[in-house]
């Protein structure tokens, strides 16, 4: 985890923190060092129809990507849902013996926009 992302999330409120999901999780080429947290208790995946909502949707992206790990939000334009997901639950079951891992995996929500 980037020393830029330990930041934003030590900078995150509380209620945000509920939602994060580290880098590493999400993205198998991430290093696996985070510090130390308590589990989200709503992990979130967030997908958003750039093109959509009279085109509100980019602002959207812009939005949640500023408020949770830019990683954990998705553009239905340039990635689908299934590859997505896909990539995320292999790398959950990669990381099996991780604790953090296990209970994001457990609790994980999707969002769709």
């Amino acid at each position: 985890m980037s020393q830029a992302s330990i930041d934003k999330y030590e900078a995150l409120s509380d209620f945000l923190k509920k939602f994060y999901i580290p880098s590493y999780i999400l993205s198998p080429a991430e290093a696996v060092a985070v510090p130390s947290t308590r589990p989200p208790e709503s992990p979130i995946l967030v997908f958003i129809n750039s093109k959509s909502g009279g085109q509100l949707g980019g602002e959207l992206i812009l939005t949640y990507r500023s408020l949770l790990n830019e990683k954990q939000v998705f553009d239905l334009n340039e990635e689908t849902p299934d590859k997505v997901l896909q990539r995320i639950y292999l790398n959950l079951e990669r990381l099996n013996h991780d604790a953090l891992a296990c209970k994001i995996k457990e609790k994980l929500k999707i969002m769709v926009c």
